[in-house]
């Protein structure tokens, strides 16, 4: 039964993102002409799917709240000789939950390595990969894949077959004052997102373990672990990383 709802859940949100993603038409060559509108759709489209979307487990939704709190804080800050930031916040419209119905050994484990991935035969019943599409954040913006190509093809730069495309410096300089963008560490791609960004989570019985880039090129891990039925967050981020 459990099974049946959330694969009906599913649909219905894959079939609000099909409509609403259609804006997209409107635009087949995005220029600094019709930057503007193409915001203004885009916004629009993610307060929509915002307004719909399914209510997350509270527990998730507080974890995943706690680590955008940066984003909640309205205004943009321009400090003297600096630009101001981004007028929009962007996260991905979709954050991978794995779930893990049982406890996990948090001692046998040096924090330094992260979740303990040596769970690779389990039992149906004792995991499960879900999505949640997380709250949207002060000015904020769902990031799509189809999304994330009209955008790189606007500034170039990304890879076609065996060739990196031309940077736009222009399109790119333009398109900064509107969401954060900076040029992926391996080359031909690119980040439309806001950092930090979770790129997944972890949720077992007794750890609860967040993915987090904190920059284009840098990342950490964030746990909270159970501690008299609540979970705790851990202050030292676990697992941290560099490209």
């Amino acid at each position: 039964m459990k099974n049946k709802i959330f694969i009906t859940i599913m649909l219905a949100l894959s079939a609000i993102v099909c409509s609403g993603q259609s804006f997209l038409s409107k635009y087949p060559k995005l220029t600094k002409k019709n930057l503007s509108e193409f915001f203004s759709d885009w916004e629009a489209y993610s307060d929509s799917i915002a307004s719909r979307a399914v209510k997350n487990d509270s527990l998730i939704d507080m974890v995943v709240a706690y680590n955008y709190l940066s984003m909640q804080l309205e205004g943009r800050t321009c400090l003297p000789g600096k630009e101001a930031s981004p007028k929009y916040h962007v996260v991905p419209q979709y954050i991978e939950v794995e779930r893990y119905y049982l406890d996990v050994d948090t001692t046998l484990f040096s924090p330094r390595f992260g979740f303990p991935y040596h769970y690779s035969e389990l039992k149906d019943n004792e995991y499960r990969i879900d999505s949640i599409i997380p709250q949207l954040p002060y000015r904020g913006l769902y990031l799509t894949s189809d999304i994330s190509k009209t955008l790189s093809t606007f500034v170039g730069g990304w890879s076609k077959g065996d060739k990196i495309e031309k940077i736009n410096k222009g399109n790119l300089k333009i398109l900064n004052k509107y969401i954060p963008v900076d040029y992926g560490h391996w080359g031909g791609y690119w980040w439309f997102t806001s950092f930090p960004l979770i790129t997944n989570i972890c949720y077992a019985d007794n750890l609860i373990a967040v993915k987090i880039r904190t920059s284009w090129w840098t990342g950490e891990e964030t746990w909270y672990i159970k501690k008299d039925d609540e979970f705790v967050r851990r202050e030292e981020p676990t697992g941290e990383w560099i490209e």
